[in-house]
């Protein structure tokens, strides 16, 4: 679901976004020389369940799978945020990236 689709539905929501240049958790895509692209979460702010992501990077294919799974479990954005992911990996980046939830 995107921010706009939870906002048509009467959702507040919450949003964790990032640059992945800018992510200093996720060496995975500076080891392969392509940093580009963002992650993007949408969490309801009653609930702090997942409604939505975006994850538009190397190596999300890695990811969505793992995001979905959380998703479907109806994971707090908190309880996905405090998961020990594999170095070097790209799911490292989820820890930071839901840390700007609070």
């Amino acid at each position: 679901m995107s921010e706009e689709q939870a906002e048509q539905q009467g959702l507040q929501v919450r949003i964790a976004v990032k640059k992945v240049s800018e992510i200093a958790a996720m060496p995975r895509p500076k080891m392969v020389g392509d940093p580009r692209g963002i992650i993007k979460f949408v969490v309801d702010a009653r609930s702090e369940k997942i409604l939505g992501a975006a994850l538009m990077h190397v190596d999300s294919q890695e990811v969505v799978n793992l995001v979905a799974l959380a998703m479907r479990q109806r994971m707090s954005a908190a309880e996905l945020r405090d998961q020990i992911f594999t170095h070097p990996s790209s799911t490292e980046a989820l820890n930071e990236v839901l840390a700007q939830l609070g």
